[in-house]
């Protein structure tokens, strides 16, 4: 839930119990300063509500890539895909690693290793659609969640993905192993699992897609 709407609710709350303890202020201008009071108060608890919506919105992102952290990414899974099985539409999931990012960091040092893996962020950023989602798994290797979205969806988000990056990072190449659920798997863990496995696969071959089948 929006905490900037649960700042609100508490501090009207507040101003409420303060009216049934304490009444309805009798004269006129006790009454204009009491609104002001419980105006400012509502607004106060609001921007309280706001900040900490920040806080947890900014411990919810990888700090160097502005993807999902790992276990916000998940959680989001799972909520996806017990929403579809209410509402029965598929998710598609997609593990993506970066090829040889070991030796690119050997050759051209850290600082240049971030700087690829910022670049390779946004180009999936770009690559998606307003509802997708993008996590950061760990060290070079990202997610991404297709909601509504059937596997040959996925293949195509997969090979826009690998023709971005092989022309905006110099030829550098992916690896993406790609699952679908209801098709390839009933639970997010499995989900997860299955796209995971898939990807160690393809970076046998690198600059290769393997899709689940059932």
């Amino acid at each position: 839930m929006d905490l900037r709407w649960i700042g609100l609710g508490i501090s009207c709350l507040f101003s409420l119990l303060w009216t049934v303890v304490y009444g309805l202020p009798s004269h006129q201008l006790t009454a204009v300063l009491a609104a002001v009071v419980a105006v400012m108060q509502a607004a106060a608890g609001y921007q309280m509500g706001l900040y900490a919506e920040r806080l947890r919105e900014e411990a919810s992102l990888d700090s160097m890539t502005g993807a999902l952290v790992n276990r916000r990414f998940f959680a989001l899974l799972e909520k996806e895909i017990e929403r579809a099985r209410r509402h029965d539409y598929p998710v598609t999931l997609l593990f993506i690693d970066l090829d040889n990012f070991k030796i690119f960091n050997d050759s051209h040092g850290h600082l240049a290793g971030d700087e690829l893996l910022c670049r390779f962020a946004d180009i999936l950023k770009r690559s998606i659609r307003a509802q997708d989602a993008v996590g950061r798994w760990g060290g070079e290797e990202f997610v991404i969640m297709l909601p509504h979205a059937e596997t040959p969806h996925g293949v195509a988000v997969g090979e826009r993905i690998q023709r971005n990056v092989r022309e905006d990072l110099g030829g550098v190449t992916v690896s993406i192993g790609i699952a679908s659920f209801p098709a390839h798997a009933s639970t997010a863990t499995e989900l997860a699992a299955k796209a995971d496995t898939l990807m160690y696969e393809a970076k046998k071959k690198k600059d290769c897609i393997l899709v689940a089948h059932h």
